[in-house]
């Protein structure tokens, strides 16, 4: 075998040599060829080159590949955490709008209900606190309804309602004067009074939508020995507080808060079927304890809905 032969033999197989995948009795007739040859040895020492620079890119592709396939695994699994969270909340939320609208649903029965009764008594304390001036105001309201006739006790003064009526009566002990009230609405109907728990009720479809559940928040506690869901709106350096009785469903507290400015609470108390003919007789009137109060009679001409608005702003000033 002439020269040329055996290096054209060596070159075919240099890749399989270096892979080592000849047998021993080839592997041996490349070694001495490569012993005796220059030219051969600058050909495998190139194949030896480029096999093992081709080896290093894979292995480099490879480390690549490894890397993407970490940080996909990566984001795959904050996907997935974050999808959690997500639900998580989602489910807290709902279950929390849930918890409300029940709570507000039974509330509204009942405030119906309370609406149709004959007979009832509502005391309302109130405490008020400037936390700039630290003056405190705490006074007490006296609601008493009786056979479509409402005598709300408040300060110095008492007030007489009576349903579908478009009279009523004021009586101001501090001034001794008694005004004779003809408005131009009908100021008192059945169950109005109720209107002192209804906060609740006017504030569920503003605060029931999942974007507003962010902003308030329920739990339970106890006050003065009732165990009570207490709905939070806002947080804890702003915020009202409405304690609900878990068995009555009645509110029967109310907390406004300004951390920076204003406490002001109302503790509500209802009483079915304790008020008496005496709690509502405006025939005292013409007794002798009121002969020196002046008396006046008086056309109001604002409407309902002014009446209602000064109502509403007198409520938490």
């Amino acid at each position: 075998m002439n020269s040329k032969d055996k290096c054209e033999i060596v070159r075919d197989l240099s890749v399989l040599y270096f892979e080592k995948s000849i047998n021993e009795g080839s592997q041996e007739f490349v070694e001495e060829h490569l012993k005796d040859c220059e030219d051969c040895r600058k050909f495998y020492k190139t194949i030896e080159s480029k096999i093992c620079n081709e080896d290093e890119k894979d292995k480099l592709v490879t480390k690549q590949f490894k890397k993407i396939y970490n940080h996909i695994s990566l984001l795959k699994i904050a996907l997935i955490t974050i999808l959690v969270i997500i639900l998580i909340a989602t489910l807290m939320l709902s279950s929390k709008v849930r918890t409300f609208s029940n709570i507000v649903n039974k509330s509204c029965e009942k405030i119906e209900y309370m609406k149709t009764l004959d007979n009832y008594k509502i005391t309302v304390k109130t405490i008020k606190k400037d936390l700039q001036t630290e003056n405190i105001l705490e006074y007490s309201e006296n609601y008493y309804y009786k056979d479509g006739i409402l005598k709300v006790e408040s300060g110095d003064s008492i007030f007489f309602y009576k349903d579908d009526s478009y009279n009523s009566v004021k009586v101001y002990h501090d001034l001794k004067q008694i005004d004779f009230c003809n408005n131009n609405f009908i100021q008192q109907k059945q169950g109005d009074a109720i209107i002192l728990f209804s906060y609740i009720k006017d504030n569920y479809q503003r605060y029931s939508s999942t974007i507003y559940s962010l902003i308030f928040s329920v739990r339970e506690d106890r006050y003065n020995g009732i165990d009570c869901y207490v709905i939070r709106f806002g947080n804890n350096n702003n915020y009202r507080d409405i304690w609900v009785d878990k068995e009555k469903f009645i509110t029967i507290r109310e907390v406004n808060e300004d951390s920076l400015s204003f406490y002001n609470e109302r503790v509500f108390t209802f009483e079915e079927n304790v008020v008496t003919n005496d709690d509502i007789d405006i025939t005292i009137l013409e007794s002798s304890e009121y002969t020196d109060y002046e008396k006046n009679y008086i056309e109001n001409n604002i409407t309902k809905k002014e009446f209602m608005d000064i109502f509403d702003s007198l409520q938490w000033q």
